[in-house]
């Protein structure tokens, strides 16, 4: 079942007042979703308040004052949702808190360039609230799989965003992380806002970035077989590069090797051999 945005303005700073009564120790929270723009009125509602912390102990702090207070986990998550993969989700009637620690989706960090660009918005007690730059609430919500992030996207994109910036952030988190399926997911919703008339120039640059993703995992794909079957002795660290280049062509392997090795997932061996170094 669809929830409604029943969380504007008012609302939401009642919501974190009630918070700030519940803890105990300084917490310094960040938004980064509907919630951020409710307060800059950059929408009326949202549903729920997105927000992300970088320390843990912050986390337990919250998990154990909204708990305390009557605040429980959804009993029907949408898959949308899930598939966010937040530390938790509480809910207390229409309240709810959707938190993130570091990371969200599995594939985006709260990044120390994202925290200095935040916005200091208010302090409530021991409560500190932030949020992150309308830039960087694009990124999290070009990752997310629900309908209603287009929309943000579209508020976000009539505001105003810096698109060299969005690209440089990208390029760190990709350092950061050691994995590239955010890519994707971009690429799929600048699609879609494409469709509704909104275009970007950074979308070159993600359908760039794409390619080489595409090229990694068949170059990925190819030395994890070659290393299953052909190459599962001593007699090499890992795969041949000629091997590669033969299975997969040579632009290709060129391509996706360099990609690999920008985002950590492959090296050479002493041998000359490539060798995956597969990230959890």
């Amino acid at each position: 079942m669809t929830r409604e945005s029943t969380l504007e303005y008012t609302a939401i700073r009642e919501q974190f007042h009630e918070l700030a009564n519940l803890i105990n120790e300084p917490i310094t929270v960040y938004l980064i979703g509907g919630g951020a723009l409710t307060l800059q009125e950059l929408k009326n509602a949202t549903k729920d308040i997105d927000l992300i912390v970088r320390e843990e102990y912050e986390l337990k702090q919250l998990w154990a004052a909204l708990t305390t207070a009557g605040y429980e986990p959804p009993e029907d998550l949408e898959q949308e949702y899930d598939e966010l993969d937040a530390a938790f989700i509480l809910e207390n009637g229409k309240r709810r808190f959707d938190v993130f620690h570091r990371q969200v989706a599995g594939v985006l960090m709260l990044s120390d360039d994202m925290e200095a660009r935040s916005q200091h918005l208010f302090e409530d007690g021991p409560l500190t609230v932030r949020m992150v730059s309308l830039d960087d609430i694009f990124l999290f919500k070009s990752v997310a799989n629900r309908d209603d992030d287009v929309d943000d996207m579209v508020v976000l994109a009539q505001a105003g965003i810096d698109e060299e910036l969005i690209v440089q952030e990208v390029h760190t988190q990709l350092s950061l992380i050691g994995r590239d399926e955010f890519v994707g997911a971009m690429k799929h919703k600048l699609a879609r806002l494409k469709e509704q008339g909104y275009s970007f120039d950074i979308q070159d640059e993600i359908e760039r970035l794409h390619s080489r993703t595409v090229d990694g995992e068949r170059v990925a794909q190819c030395i994890r077989l070659l290393s299953e079957t052909e190459y599962d002795d001593d007699l090499y660290e890992g795969v041949p590069e000629r091997t590669v280049e033969s299975r997969v062509g040579e632009e290709t392997a060129t391509s996706g090797i360099k990609w690999l090795q920008q985002i950590g997932l492959v090296r050479y061996g002493e041998d000359g051999s490539l060798v995956l170094q597969e990230k959890i």
